[in-house]
C-alpha cells in the first residue's frame, strides 16, 4: 500500500538553498552546492547522503513503482509533484530504459560485449543490468556516486547469483571523471581497454555543471577509448520539434520543461539542465554518429517524428568512437577567438 503524503506547493520550498538546512544537526551531509558540484571535477571524492531532501534515483524508483521500498516520504512527495507539472515522466523514464536496451542489443549484434554504465542509478530498476545480465558473455559496471544507490545496490548484488560471479561491477564514485575512472577501472581488470566497450550516459550528462564544459566529457572519452567503441547520450531538451508547429504548443512546451527542471531543485545538486537540439550538438560532435544521427530515446533507432512532446523530452543519439589515425589534424590560424 502506497503511503499517502503531503504534495509540495509549488513556486515555493523547500528547495535546494545552497546548503543543508539541517547541517550540522540531524543530516550528516555539511556541504554546499558549490561543494557538490565541483566533487564532479574528481574521481574519489563522494558526498555524504543528504537525509533531509528527495535524491533523484529514489525518485525516478517511486515514479516507477511507486510501492517502491528505496523511497523517503520525500522523495514521494517530489514525484508526485513531477507527475502533475509533467504527467508523461513515468513515460520520459520507459523511454530511457527503452532505449538503454535497444542500445546493448545492437551493441551486443556488433560483437561489444563490456558495458559500462555511468551514473547507473538502482540496479533493482536497472535496464542496462536487465538487459546484459541475460548474455553470459557480456560485462557490465555500474558506476554512480550517490551513497544510498550505492548502499541499495551491494545489498541487491548479494541477492543476485549471477552477478556475485562478476566481481567489481559496482563502483561508487564520480562518474564525470573519466581519465582516472577509466584509468581506475582498467587498473582493476574491471574493463579491458584493449577491446571495444559500450557506454551508457543515458539520464546523466544533463545533470553536468553548466560551469563545465559538457563536451569534454565526450571529447574524454573518444581520448581514451579503443575506436569503434560506442557511446550512447540523451539529453533534456526545452525546444521543441520542428515538428510541432504551433507556437502557443511551443511555449507550453518549454514553460513545463523549465517547471519539471525548477521542481527537481528540490533535490541534492546537482540538478538537470535543458538544452536546445544545436547545442547538443555541439556536445556530440566528437563522435561518429549511427543511423538516424540526433533522434529521442523513445524512437532510436528510428528518426524523431514526434508531434506532440511532452516534458520531459529527451533527445538522444549513439556514436562511434572515431579511429583516430584516420581523423585530419585540425587548422588552426592563431586567432583564439
Amino acid at each position: 500500500m502506497t503511503a499517502e503524503t503531503v504534495p509540495f506547493i509549488e513556486g515555493s520550498g523547500p528547495y535546494w538553498p545552497d546548503a543543508c538546512a539541517a547541517s550540522g544537526r540531524d543530516c550528516p551531509a555539511p556541504f554546499s552546492g558549490d561543494d557538490l558540484v565541483r566533487m564532479q571535477r574528481r574521481w574519489a571524492d563522494t558526498p555524504v547522503v543528504c537525509r533531509c531532501h528527495p535524491h533523484p534515483a529514489r525518485v525516478g524508483a517511486v515514479l516507477r513503482d511507486p510501492d517502491t521500498y528505496l523511497a523517503t516520504e520525500c522523495d514521494r512527495r517530489l514525484a508526485g509533484e513531477l507527475a502533475r507539472i509533467a504527467p508523461h515522466s513515468r513515460q520520459a523514464l520507459d523511454d530511457s530504459d527503452t532505449f538503454t536496451t535497444r542500445v546493448i542489443r545492437h551493441a551486443l549484434a556488433d560483437g561489444i560485449t563490456q558495458f559500462l554504465d555511468l551514473g547507473s542509478g538502482h540496479i533493482a530498476t536497472s535496464a542496462a543490468h536487465a538487459a546484459v545480465v541475460e548474455h553470459p558473455e557480456a560485462t557490465i559496471v555500474h558506476v554512480d556516486h550517490d551513497p544510498h544507490v550505492d548502499s541499495h545496490n551491494l545489498c541487491d548484488l548479494t541477492d543476485d547469483p549471477v552477478l556475485m560471479t562478476r566481481p567489481r561491477t559496482l563502483i561508487h564514485a564520480n562518474a564525470f571523471a573519466i581519465g582516472p575512472m577509466l584509468a581506475s577501472l582498467h587498473r582493476s581488470g574491471a574493463l579491458d581497454r584493449s577491446r571495444r566497450l559500450c557506454v551508457l550516459l543515458v539520464d546523466l550528462l544533463y545533470y553536468l555543471d553548466p560551469e563545465h564544459d559538457p563536451r569534454s566529457v565526450i571529447r574524454r572519452l573518444v581520448k581514451r577509448l579503443p575506436p569503434g567503441s560506442w557511446v550512447a547520450v540523451n539529453h533534456l531538451t526545452n525546444q521543441a520539434p520542428s515538428t510541432l508547429d504551433n507556437p502557443s504548443a511551443r511555449a507550453a512546451f518549454r514553460r513545463d520543461t523549465d517547471r519539471w527542471c525548477k521542481a527537481m531543485t528540490r533535490c541534492v545538486p546537482p540538478h538537470p539542465h535543458a538544452s536546445r537540439h544545436n547545442e547538443f550538438a555541439r556536445r556530440i560532435a566528437d563522435l561518429d554518429l549511427l543511423p538516424p544521427g540526433i533522434t529521442t530515446t523513445g524512437t532510436w533507432p528510428a528518426p524523431d517524428t514526434t508531434r506532440l512532446p511532452q516534458a520531459p523530452y529527451t533527445l538522444a543519439a549513439v556514436g562511434r568512437v572515431p579511429d583516430r589515425s584516420e581523423r585530419k589534424p585540425r587548422e588552426t590560424t592563431g586567432d583564439r577567438s
